[in-house]
């Protein structure tokens, strides 16, 4: 009986999704892929994102001890492989050893964006420290080399140290700014980043909130919204993006 439910919770929140995305023009974001689906950051879950009709899917990345940037959202492998330790302790190779809830590979940064090759748009966490140049050139290399635009990327953290940086670099990446909570000085943490998104938690949204990032010119984004009375609620505020796990 509870399986049935949650099923159809499930099928609830995609055509609420669904239906309030075309009439009220709003895009959808696939958390980590569709994870409420298939495991995680993974390319089975970004396949699914994808068949499901996202406008862009969300990932999280992380620099492994051998330099790569690679896939993956928790600091330690040991919630979702069949390993342990901190992700930026194992190289690539070490890493390519483990499986995600035991058939999955961790996929490298370059890994997936072949994987999706502009097919949607792509917004790239940082979670690991100091890897803003390291994403920003991969970025870079793909709109240079690999027909990519910069429109297809969005950059997100909660360091804004670091999206400053990449905005600093190069004005033609767009970023997002991660915020759990309502800061008191709003507006001087937008002018101090340039950013061009707010990605809020649902967990401290309301609408003076919304419409005052509006009014700095940006765009909200809200995450990670599983729940059909949360789907609705945001979506009257007027947000620009929902991001879910069942996309």
């Amino acid at each position: 009986m509870i399986k049935k439910e949650n099923g159809m919770k499930k099928i609830l929140i995609g055509i609420i999704l669904c239906v309030f995305a075309l009439s009220h023009g709003y895009i959808i974001i696939g958390h980590r892929g569709a994870a409420g689906y298939a495991p995680e950051n993974t390319l089975s879950s970004f396949a699914l994102a994808i068949e499901c009709g996202v406008d862009m899917v969300e990932f999280d990345v992380w620099k492994c001890a051998s330099g790569e940037l690679v896939v993956f959202h928790d600091a330690k492998v040991d919630h979702v492989t069949d390993g342990y330790g901190y992700i930026t302790s194992h190289t690539l190779e070490e890493l390519k050893q483990l499986t995600v809830l035991g058939y999955e590979k961790i996929p490298t940064l370059t890994e997936v964006l072949d994987f999706i090759d502009r097919r949607v748009k792509v917004y790239i966490e940082i979670k690991d420290a100091d890897i803003a140049y390291d994403v920003l050139k991969v970025i870079e290399y793909y709109v240079e080399h690999k027909q990519w635009q910069y429109e297809d990327f969005l950059v997100a953290s909660f360091d804004h140290t670091q999206l400053y940086d990449i905005k600093a670099s190069n004005r033609f990446v767009s970023i997002a700014a991660l915020v759990y909570g309502i800061p008191v000085h709003l507006s001087a943490c937008i002018c101090a980043m340039d950013a061009d998104v707010m990605s809020l938690s649902i967990d401290f949204i309301n609408q003076q909130f919304v419409d005052d990032i509006h009014s700095q010119g940006m765009l909200v984004y809200v995450y990670t919204v599983n729940d059909p009375d949360d789907t609705v609620r945001v979506i009257n505020y007027g947000i620009d993006g929902i991001i879910t796990d069942y996309p």
